[in-house]
């Protein structure tokens, strides 16, 4: 009896947990309200009222309608079959924005509206306000800001003059912005101090709390602290005063209003020796020399901290927007938004893991700069977790980034000078001081952290920065299948961190079967992504810089049956299998010249764990049959110091060039190429292998698949088997003639089919 009562408890207890843990609720803008229980018939109003109850395991179908939320997930999966998902239900247009709509204008002369609103409205950040910044990025003396203006979903331009959005308004819209803060968070860079008869210190030899070791370009081989904001600290440590010094000079630099600077003697608490004010120079890289007279002389050694403060906000401050609207629309009969909220889906710590997002429209996101070195946002992205499927979704108008797959705290930067003297984490950073110092010294982290993501069947574009991006995050993930467009196009500012994918120790991440083009650079590796694949993909008219550019990376990576359309198609590195892709674009590559070579890491084959630090002389490279025609050649390498190994590509002949052309048609993309079959026979050809393949030198790891297995290259782009003597090229073809691949779909995200 009490054996038969236990078993059925036993099953009673396993029934109402799987119940409880399987739910699927329902959103509907309509007609939810965020009090019902969230079934069909009780919707909720908000996504984030169905997030706050979802457990593992359960689904969030979200309804018709437009969701004017940031969806913040308090809590993940617990496992790949145990995640939390959200979804759009089928059939139905679920929009989730971060814009707002705007009314109110007023007519100003020519086709010139404004509309002034309380900074109440924007809530705890205010995009018109807040200027971009970042390590790597430069943005040219011009104030850009995270702000956008939206008509008909399409993004108006920003300017920086009152005359210019004032004048009679051209092809490109333009809007233009003047508002009572303090241009955001970010209140200056910091590089030296030296007191009036002591001896200077720089950054690099001082410690910072709430900000980093930043890039700034136009000072080399020193590194200021950067993202410095509101109770930011910096700690000096034995600074030489020399006999009675009374004033303190330092270096600042800022583009927005500055900030006070409280120095005190050897702690945040210690006495106040005096304060100074840091105003607008200019520029994020534009440093000037500011003066802080002290209290009280010093001399001799003494260690000194300084806070930094922001001014004060204005009381009930506004924010006026003025905007260039085509002739004869009224922005009040017309459908005008304005971007509002930083992110669309993005959690507020780390951690959150197995997360899926299926099936919506994410749009109109007011994204900063997504440096290497610190907290990498994006219009949505896990914030360093790990498990999240992002697919079938269309990603559009962010300032910066669309996907982040990346860092949620400071980092990368540290990897190019000596480690500080300590190190601070950053609240809700996710890591610990050992993880950082680690994460600092050795680029090192645990494997389990972060990655293993599966970004597929979206569609990405106009982004200011990149489409996806992530320093460490990207590791170990699946990005497939995604159409990315229209990024970093016309913008007024730049840097060193933009592209279609920019990813940092993407270590044994797979790209496959992606469509990337016009964008500044179409696909961006960097510093460490070992053991990556890049196969399959059709770039085109990434005209501004290349298709693809691996950057100071030690390999393995494999690069294979890709077609490579634009005017420059390759810049690489060292490590690199380039195997039947078609490459019609300049080709270059070579030892690593930037600040007299740099040394970079290289990790235990598909670990996260360094072993040490290289050069990069270039070279490496082992070139299996390829087609190379237009502008493609082997002469154009930068003196690599590694060996380079060719078989089985064909240029093209004198009296005779493969024309190759990329043309749109109602149902996809299609590639026309007419083919001589001599090429075929001219030579044989062996199928791409492990075997074939010498190991990558500097790792010493061969190629291989992500998980170890054994590689063959033995499918063509359309996935048809090659033969034995295969072809040269992304095609497997078997006689001379006119050709033409669909190579890519024109159908609705999400249903494409292959």
């Amino acid at each position: 009896m009490r054996k038969g009562l236990l078993q059925l408890l036993f099953f009673v207890a396993l029934s109402f947990s799987a119940t409880a843990q399987n739910k699927e609720y329902h959103v509907s803008a309509h007609s939810g309200n965020d009090t019902n229980a969230g079934s069909v018939e009780q919707p909720f109003k908000t996504i984030s009222a169905a997030a706050q109850v979802a457990m593992p395991g359960d689904v969030i179908t979200v309804h018709e309608g437009v969701y004017r939320e940031q969806v913040v997930p308090p809590r993940g999966g617990t496992s790949d079959k145990k995640r939390i998902i959200y979804q759009a239900a089928s059939g139905e247009k679920v929009v989730i924005t971060g814009s707002e709509p705007v009314k109110g204008w007023i007519k100003v002369q020519n086709q010139t509206w404004k509309r002034t609103l309380p900074n109440s409205f924007f809530g705890d950040s205010n995009p018109f306000d807040e200027q971009i910044y970042g390590s790597w990025y430069r943005g040219k003396g011009k104030p850009n800001h995270t702000g956008s203006v939206y008509l008909n979903g399409k993004r108006i331009r920003e300017t920086f003059t009152m005359n210019e959005v004032l004048e009679p308004a051209k092809e490109q819209l333009k809007w233009y912005a003047e508002a009572d803060g303090n241009g955001g968070p970010v209140l200056m860079n910091f590089e030296w101090i030296r007191p009036s008869q002591g001896k200077q210190m720089t950054s690099m030899q001082a410690s910072v709390e709430g900000g980093d070791q930043s890039v700034c370009i136009a000072i080399v081989n020193r590194w200021p602290f950067g993202y410095l904001k509101d109770n930011s600290i910096l700690h000096f440590d034995q600074v030489d005063f020399g006999e009675n010094s009374d004033t303190l000079y330092f270096q600042a630099a800022t583009l927005a209003k500055g900030g006070i600077v409280e120095m005190k003697l050897d702690n945040p608490n210690g006495e106040l020796l005096g304060t100074a004010m840091v105003t607008n120079t200019g520029d994020w890289e534009q440093f000037s020399v500011f003066p802080l007279k002290m209290k009280r002389s010093l001399s001799g050694k003494h260690s000194v901290c300084f806070t930094l403060k922001a001014p004060a906000l204005k009381v009930d401050g506004e924010t006026t927007i003025w905007a260039q609207f085509p002739e004869g629309t009224d922005p009040n009969a017309s459908s005008v938004e304005i971007a509002v909220r930083p992110q669309v889906f993005y959690p507020d710590k780390t951690g959150i893991n197995y997360i899926t997002v299926r099936g919506f429209i994410l749009e109109n996101a007011a994204t900063n700069w997504a440096p290497p070195s610190a907290e990498q946002p994006g219009l949505i992205g896990p914030r360093w977790a790990k498990g999240w499927v992002i697919e079938n979704n269309i990603i559009r108008n962010s300032r910066c980034s669309g996907i982040s797959l990346g860092r949620p705290t400071f980092g990368h930067a540290h990897h190019y000078q000596q480690m500080p003297p300590r190190i601070y984490a950053e609240p809700e950073g996710g890591q610990t001081v050992e993880q950082l110092a680690d994460y600092f010294e050795n680029a090192s982290w645990t494997k389990e952290e972060a990655g293993f993501h599966v970004i597929r069947n979206n569609e990405i574009y106009e982004c200011g920065q990149a489409g996806i991006v992530g320093c460490s995050g990207g590791a170990f993930s699946l990005i497939e299948k995604n159409e990315i467009h229209d990024i970093c196009m016309g913008e007024t500012f730049e840097g060193d961190e933009m592209a279609g994918i920019k990813l940092h120790f993407a270590n044994d991440a797979v790209l496959r079967n992606n469509h990337i083009y016009r964008t500044i650079r179409g696909l961006w590796l960097d510093w460490g992504s070992q053991g990556i694949q890049v196969t399959d993909n059709l770039f085109h008219d990434n005209d501004v810089q290349e298709d693809i550019f691996v950057e100071v990376c030690h390999g393995p990576i494999l690069i294979a049956n890709n077609i490579l359309l634009s005017h420059h198609s390759l810049n690489l590195s060292q490590g690199i299998a380039c195997i039947h892709n078609l490459i019609c674009g300049e080709i270059t590559g070579g030892q690593d010249r930037c600040a007299g070579g740099r040394l970079t890491f290289y990790y235990k084959p598909h670990g996260t764990v360094s072993v040490g630090k290289a050069p990069n002389p270039g070279g490496d490279l082992q070139w299996y049959n390829n087609l190379l025609t237009g502008r493609a050649s082997f002469d154009k390498w930068d003196e690599p110091g590694l060996p380079i190994k060719y078989n089985g590509n064909v240029f093209p002949h004198p009296f005779f060039k493969p024309e190759v052309k990329l043309t749109k048609k109602a149902d996809g993309w299609y590639l026309s190429m007419n083919v001589a079959f001599n090429h075929k026979n001219k030579e044989k050809r062996r199928l791409v292998t492990t075997a074939t393949l010498d190991k990558a030198i500097t790792p010493n790891q061969a190629f291989t698949n992500p998980d170890g297995s054994f590689l063959k290259v033995d499918t063509d782009y359309k996935g048809v088997k090659r033969a034995n003597n295969p072809f040269p090229g992304p095609f497997e073809i078997k006689k001379a003639g006119e050709y033409e691949w669909k190579v890519w779909p024109n159908t609705v995200v999400g249903k494409k089919n292959w």
